[in-house]
């Protein structure tokens, strides 16, 4: 059988698997166990590795780790594996390897760290060994929850973002741990570990695709749920902008908004959400990619846009005002951005506008005002994700749908969005509360739960128009 192919990327992390062969124990005392801790200490120390959370169970070993270089990972189990092995075999007079063909790998998107580290802190749980997860003492849950150094882990970024100080990311990483991980979670986890795919969503593993040219995703079987939500984008056909192919291109300045008809919602910014909230609803997305955006239609056309193709209230989204540009990343460098533009939009001509390129073929005025723009909405984009993850991992949200009618006369307007449930959201602990407060996490929650009022105006709208 030919092998899977170990994949790299920079910054970004590998959840590993190495088990025993034939599902027999390797670690079978406290010795051992100390034996492998203390390798894993001495490789994280010698070698350009990260690592964020860790598990030794009986049959196996979970890591969750970022390789700094190009075949670190590689060299880090091969090195616990001789290490590990010759003190094994030595102890218990037995020849021959300890695990279960090579280690199992899965690039890891940044928005399921979190989940992820549950996951493998909670093995022991879920493997009956123990009955509270805190008093299991070979894991990275000492000091991710509990605040104990032990020379092995290296914290995540999105575990830095969980609080400002010390005591707060570990008060908020606890409280993930009150509730055990939700059964579709951990079937997904699972599904990439085992079959050595990518842990992320459709979006990231496309991205990832497109570099390496190979088949990387695990689709869900069987029908995708339907939606009353139409297409949710307002580009036609976005190219990358070339100095060369595009010299002579200009752009207008946006008149209307009609380029933005068909969108039945509107992606957001965290800091946009009081002035888009006092019009209309702003809700999370559903599935596995959430993201927060403004409800704009009840299954028909954008109802904040008029015929005249106006926003009718003053306030209009970062996300349309990008257009007729947006940004992307370099399939070969993933940290050089590149600029797009719809090439099929009716801003864009070699007659009218400003140009986009000076003689010189440098770059204008008008287009680095235009990079500008987009590389702060990339900055507060990435932000406003930190928030929904953070909110979407304390596990308050539910789902929701707009209807119409009663029993047989029934009929779902808009679906497949959630909103957060207040009485979960009061369960909270007081440690985690005070630090939303701290982060303005509460106050963004009270713009969401305020702006929900505004189902009703799409109502109106929806009535004025017809």
């Amino acid at each position: 059988m030919a092998r899977k192919v170990r994949l790299f990327f920079d910054n970004t992390p590998l959840h590993v698997l190495l088990q025993g062969i034939n599902q027999e124990n390797i670690f079978n005392d406290q010795d051992d166990y100390f034996c492998g801790l203390e390798i894993l200490k001495d490789l994280a120390k010698n070698l350009p590795i990260q690592l964020h959370a860790y598990i030794l169970m009986p049959t196996h070993i979970h890591l969750l780790c970022t390789p700094c270089e190009k075949d670190v990972m590689s060299r880090f189990m091969q090195g616990f594996g001789i290490k590990y092995v010759a003190y094994f075999n030595k102890k218990y007079h037995r020849s021959g390897t300890l695990w279960e063909g090579r280690y199992k790998s899965s690039l890891v998107e940044n928005r399921f760290i979190l989940p992820l580290m549950k996951y493998i802190e909670t093995s022991p749980v879920r493997a009956n060994l123990i009955d509270v997860v805190d008093n299991y003492k070979y894991s990275s849950f000492s000091s991710n929850a509990l605040g104990m150094i032990d020379e092995i882990t290296t914290a995540h970024q999105m575990y830095e973002l969980l609080g400002a100080t010390s005591q707060e990311r570990l008060s908020i990483y606890r409280s993930l741990f009150v509730a055990p991980l939700e059964e579709q979670m951990l079937t997904f986890v699972q599904s990439h570990i085992h079959k050595q795919t990518i842990t992320g969503t459709e979006a990231f593993t496309q991205a990832l695709r497109e570099r390496i040219g190979s088949s990387t995703i695990i689709r869900k079987i069987g029908r995708p749920k339907k939606t009353n939500q139409q297409r949710n984008t307002m580009y036609q056909k976005l190219v990358i902008l070339d100095k060369e192919q595009h010299k002579s291109l200009k752009v207008s300045p946006m008149s209307n908004l009609n380029f933005a008809r068909e969108l039945t919602s509107t992606p957001i910014l965290a800091n946009e959400i009081a002035l888009v909230g006092k019009d209309f609803p702003v809700v999370f997305t559903g599935g596995e990619n959430p993201t927060l955006m403004a409800l704009t239609s009840l299954s028909g056309s954008n109802l904040a846009i008029n015929a005249d193709g106006k926003y009718i209230v003053s306030y209009v989204p970062a996300f349309l005002r990008r257009y007729p540009f947006s940004i992307g990343a370099n399939k070969e460098n993933p940290t050089q951005q590149l600029i797009l533009i719809d090439e099929n939009s009716d801003l864009l001509s070699h007659s009218k506008g400003k140009q986009l390129f000076t003689k010189e073929g440098e770059n204008s005025e008008t287009l680095n005002n235009a990079i500008s723009f987009l590389q702060n909405y990339e900055n507060e984009r990435m932000t406003t994700q930190n928030v929904v993850n953070l909110i979407v991992n304390s596990g308050i949200l539910e789902d929701r749908e707009i209807t119409v009618g009663e029993g047989e006369e029934k009929k779902v307007l808009v679906n497949g969005f959630r909103i957060i449930n207040k009485d979960k959201l009061n369960a909270l602990s007081d440690e985690v509360l005070a630090a939303w407060v701290r982060k303005g996490i509460i106050s963004f929650i009270d713009a969401h739960i305020s702006s929900l009022s505004n189902i009703q105006t799409l109502f109106n709208l929806a009535s004025t128009k017809q």
